[in-house]
């Protein structure tokens, strides 16, 4: 029995029984009151931490130990112990961190032991580093980074009996507490290993809980825990630690019962963890699966009104990433709804208001560009100062809100012109670009937002932005290597397009360029078309640009050759022509493994720790790979040489509108690129024409009311007349051109340009159409069909959809002419029928309804009996001999504005399914316009087996309508040819 006293007694008593006696237990039992008396003495909790080890409790010495060295970090004792504690316990890695630690405050034994683990400590800073590690990357300004997932620990009871850790009794919620504690001192900067202290607790503290017991703590523990493995991916962007997450999450939602109060708190966590998964890879059943969470947690009305602010924080901003991904202003609307109430919620001084209010902001700005309702804007700059004054000075959250404060100002500038909203915008991105290291991941986006800024200042006359202000930001840029490829390729558009402005080509090709062969790894390989559409949309206009800066220094041959790298990226990858990496495996799999893992984790959303070293590691090994005479052009621009054979028998005419300067360039199979300037040819118009263009298709879907006569004048005036002057002689046949259109010029009908009653493109030259100049070189070296075999496909009636009796007289006449081919018509035309006939094909005739989604183009098809043949679908095909696909449905060329340079459609979804030729549509089709469509083109094609002639058959069938209809193009001019 230990009898009552003071601190101090207890504190002598034990030291006696320790020092003296070697009574560890009595030791361990007076120093457990000692501490309870005097919670702030750290060499008390050393001593019973001491204690307890020396009686063969390791386990409760872990929280002793670690309370030491919370409360005095440089105790040195308390560190080394806490160290071979963690060892013994199986935490190597945070073992290590400790005993380094330990050997830097001077503690004699703790070099020795780290030297029988094989590693030694850096004598700046700490940190543990190997024998042969060539310095410290923590004193080079690298963020410390894992390269291999940590294994869990949690529960011990998962593991073999015969392991004395499964036996541990640890209090679970003490450590719980104190992992918060280091959570929050990483959060605010404190401390470099915080954040792995906080996972080696929260790990602890699980461990702790029998997982087969009735209790609430066994779930909350897990949750936690893959709360922090969250929090450590965004941080180190190791997909392991996300997965982990999950894993957490999943096993406490399945191990809690929805009636605990922790309900609401696991379901939100679990949420967060697939929204992350989903940044990470793109993936739309992650956000699916986080909504259908975060709504559980809304229902929750049982938990503590402490948890509900966080809960409706996190539904907030779920909804407001579905919105970013699928742009439903209900969406958006309702992220904004709840994130008022977590604000509102939030009390002054909690530790999460500042987050809260920025993201609150950042929605109302979202909205704001959605429907310039100035309210919305007035607000959020509101909501972001409140962001910025309750983040203190030093925070790491503070560079970044003061950046978002400074967009929302210039978005107001932009509106109402008031300078000092732009000048004071662009002093608070200027704060936070200052403010932020070159090592750190978000650089890259304070970058981005400072070159727009800067850009707007420039145009709007403001002093101060000179090329010395340019060529700083471009040299930090470049250092800026600790981003994701996203995030770089968009800063390298906007300083990009800044030098631009102030008219400093050569430095615009030195950022664009990099920029734009960062785009080939922005899509995740594991993702499906439609993830990987929606990562590559984030980066419209950097091609264009691109493009122009070449032009600008007379470089055309660059201009095409960063052409062709910066587009139709998943159509490349479909060819198997861009990164090799099919190849790869097969020819240096110990070099594809390693680059395919690189690229994953270089495509973290946030900031994943030393990005530095994996794009040194990434440009090694494509340097390593380059020496193999196979891939001495992995991931290099294709070169002009290589892809001008594509264009033997015409020219390809790449034109391009840049907000600077608009450019075409004439490329034949025989001679140098022709290089046109556009001098007469705005961004601005064709903005503005591409936005009635596509108002007109979408409001009613009538063709009569699309305002064809302006914008085919407009073309003729600024580009086709001028192209057409530039263009070879002709030897005595029609002049055949293929147009290659950048950007938002993919809209329109170049083919069909010209002014009513005068000689128009139509009448000059044959057009055809291609994505890239790959495309058109893979579609020419396709060999030719030497059989004709006809697949038609009509559907009159579609359930749920309009009729559409033309159709029937299409396929009729088709099969009348070609009666031993495959007729699916109506109730026939399944998929699976359609499906299993198109390998037999050599010719196919679709006559049907067509879907084209402006926000997810992979979502597209052709309407069959049964459902949507989809563009996946249809590209997975591998044809042989596939001759002419004629595609008879609305808008089968058609090319989403928010996607455009993927030139992802049903037209291209044939071309890689095998077809050399395809004729399709750039808006609706009326349908008795398309059947005298199918009938003059079949008409005006020889009846051979190849299709050689469908470019010549489909311009006099279109001349045909255009003398039939003169005055209404949108009836005449919708149909186009893609091929050789």
């Amino acid at each position: 029995m230990i009898s009552i006293g003071t601190g101090e007694d207890f504190y002598e008593m034990g030291r006696k029984f320790f020092f003296e006696q070697k009574d560890y237990p009595r030791a361990a039992q007076a120093f457990e009151v000692a501490v309870l008396l005097c919670p702030y003495e750290s060499n008390g909790h050393f001593l019973l931490g001491a204690s307890l080890v020396e009686s063969g409790e390791i386990g409760g010495a872990i929280l002793p130990l670690a309370r030491c060295v919370y409360i005095d970090p440089e105790h040195r004792d308390g560190r080394n112990a806490l160290g071979m504690v963690l060892r013994w316990l199986g935490w190597g890695e945070d073992g290590l961190i400790q005993l380094a630690r330990a050997a830097y405050l001077g503690h004699l034994q703790a070099p020795d032991t780290l030297a029988e683990a094989g590693v030694d400590f850096c004598r700046k800073c700490a940190r543990h580093v190997g024998h042969s590690f060539a310095g410290c990357p923590r004193c080079a300004g690298k963020a410390r980074a894992r390269t291999s997932p940590r294994l869990r620990a949690w529960p011990f009871a998962h593991l073999p009996e015969d392991d004395w850790r499964s036996r541990l009794s640890l209090p679970g919620g003490e450590l719980s507490d104190l992992g918060l504690q280091y959570l929050r001192r990483h959060q605010n900067g404190e401390e470099e290993d915080a954040l792995e202290l906080a996972i080696t607790y929260f790990e602890l503290a699980a461990a702790a809980t029998n997982s087969t017991a009735i209790s609430t703590k066994y779930p909350k523990r897990l949750s936690d825990l893959g709360l922090v493995y969250r929090e450590r991916f965004a941080y180190h962007g190791l997909s392991e630690d996300l997965e982990y997450a999950v894993d957490c999450g999943e096993q406490a939602h399945a191990t809690a019962l929805p009636e605990i109060s922790e309900w609401a708190t696991i379901c939100s966590n679990l949420g967060l963890a697939y929204l992350q998964r989903h940044e990470y890879s793109g993936s739309a059943s992650d956000l699916d699966r986080a909504i259908m969470l975060l709504e559980k947690a809304l229902s929750d009305t049982n938990g503590p009104p402490g948890d509900r602010p966080a809960v409706l924080a996190n539904a907030g901003r779920i909804y407001q990433r579905r919105f970013q991904r699928y742009k439903s202003k209900s969406d958006l609307d309702r992220s904004i709804g709840l994130l008022k109430q977590a604000v509102a919620a939030t009390p002054a001084d909690h530790w999460r208001l500042a987050v809260r209010l920025n993201n609150l902001g950042a929605a109302l700005q979202e909205r704001f560009e959605l429907t310039a309702a100035p309210g919305d804007l007035d607000q959020a700059v509101l909501f972001l100062q409140r962001a910025v004054e309750t983040t203190p000075e030093g925070h790491r959250g503070r560079p970044l809100r003061l950046a978002n404060l400074g967009v929302a100002l210039m978005d107001r500038f932009a509106q109402h012109h008031r300078h000092t909203d732009l000048k004071q915008g662009i002093s608070y991105i200027g704060q936070a670009a200052a403010a932020t290291l070159d090592g750190r991941p978000e650089l890259s986006l304070l970058l981005s937002h400072l070159g727009k800024a800067y850009r707007l200042w420039w145009e709007a006359g403001g002093l101060g932005v000179d090329q010395q202000t340019l060529h700083t930001l471009a040299r930090r840029l470049a250092a800026a290597t600790a981003a994701s490829p996203q995030a770089r390729a968009r800063a390298g558009l906007e300083v990009g397009m800044l030098a631009q402005a102030m008219g400093e080509h050569a430095t615009a090709v030195t950022v664009l360029d990099p920029a734009v062969r960062l785009l080939p790894i922005v899509p995740v390989k594991d993702a499906d078309w439609g993830d990987r559409e929606s990562r590559l949309g984030n980066h419209l206009g950097l091609a264009v640009e691109a493009i122009a800066a070449h032009c600008g220094t007379g470089d055309v041959v660059g201009a095409v050759e960063i052409s062709e790298l910066g587009r139709g990226i998943l159509l490349a990858a479909q060819l198997e022509s861009r990164t090799d990496l099919s190849d790869l495996d097969e020819q240096l799999p110990e070099l594809a493994g390693p680059i395919r893992q690189l690229r994953e984790l270089l495509n973290s959303p946030s900031g994943a720790g030393d990005r530095t070293s994996l794009w040194t590691r990434h440009d090694q090994l494509v340097s390593q790979i380059r020496t193999h005479p196979r891939f001495d052009r992995f991931l290099l621009p294709p070169r002009l040489a290589d892809l001008q054979p594509a264009a033997v028998g015409g020219t390809v005419v790449l034109v391009n509108a840049a907000s600077q300067r608009s450019d075409a360039i004439l490329i034949s199979a025989d001679r140098d690129p022709v290089h046109v300037e556009l001098d007469d040819l705005a961004i601005s118009e064709v903005k503005g024409y591409a936005q009635a263009l596509l108002r007109a298709i979408r409001s009613t879907g009538k063709q009569e009311h699309i305002p064809l006569q302006a914008i085919l004048g407009w073309l003729w005036d600024t580009i086709v007349s001028r192209v057409i002057k530039a263009l070879p002689a002709s030897q005595g046949h029609p002049r055949r051109v293929w147009w290659l259109p950048i950007g938002l010029l993919g809209l329109f009908p170049l083919h069909a340009a010209g002014r009513p009653g005068q000689p128009d493109a139509l009448d000059a030259i044959v057009s055809s159409y291609t994505p890239t100049l790959r495309v058109l070189a893979h579609t020419r070296a396709q060999p030719p069909t030497t059989i004709r075999r006809q697949l038609t496909v009509a559907l009159a009636r579609t359930p749920g959809l309009p009729d559409l009796l033309g159709t029937i007289c299409e396929a009729h006449e088709l099969h009348r002419k070609h009666p031993s081919g495959t007729w699916l018509v109506n109730r026939e035309a399944t998929t699976a029928e359609v499906l299993a006939a198109l390998p037999e094909a050599t010719w196919t005739h679709f006559a049907c309804h067509a879907r084209a989604d402006h926000s997810a183009p992979s979502t597209g098809g052709l309407r069959l009996h049964d459902g949507t043949l989809t563009i996946p679908e249809i590209v997975r095909l591998d044809l042989a001999h596939a001759e002419l696909a004629y595609l008879s449905a609305c808008s089968t060329a058609d090319r989403s504005p928010d996607h455009i340079e993927e030139s992802i459609n049903l037209a291209s979804a044939f071309h890689l399914a095998g077809f050399r030729h395809v004729i399709a549509s750039l808006w609706p089709l009326a349908d008795g316009i398309a059947v005298e469509a199918a009938r003059a083109f079949y008409q005006a094609l020889p009846s051979n087996p190849t299709a050689s002639n469908a470019a010549l058959a489909l311009n006099q069938a279109t001349r045909e309508l255009r003398a039939n209809y003169h005055d209404r193009p949108e009836l005449w001019a919708p149909l186009i040819h893609s091929g050789p």
